[in-house]
């Protein structure tokens, strides 16, 4: 798998998870550090996701290039 293929899947997986990441995020306080119920909101969940992706793209030499509206 080239690194673009991994981007671009991580991509699309992020746009499936995004739906229900605060629900998730909550539901596994146990794996995290948050106490009680996370009030992270949906646009910090997009920012991160699309930060964590193009983190992984420059780590490999690959300008991503990954906005937040490309998860929507």
């Amino acid at each position: 798998m080239s690194v673009k293929e991994l981007l671009d899947l991580l991509t699309e997986e992020a746009k499936v998870y995004r739906k229900n990441s605060v629900n998730s995020i909550n539901r596994n306080s146990h794996m995290n550090n948050s106490v009680g119920k996370c009030s992270i909101s949906q646009d910090d969940v997009d920012a991160i996701l699309v930060d964590f992706i193009n983190h992984i793209g420059v780590r490999r030499w690959v300008d991503y290039g990954l906005y937040t509206r490309d998860l929507k």
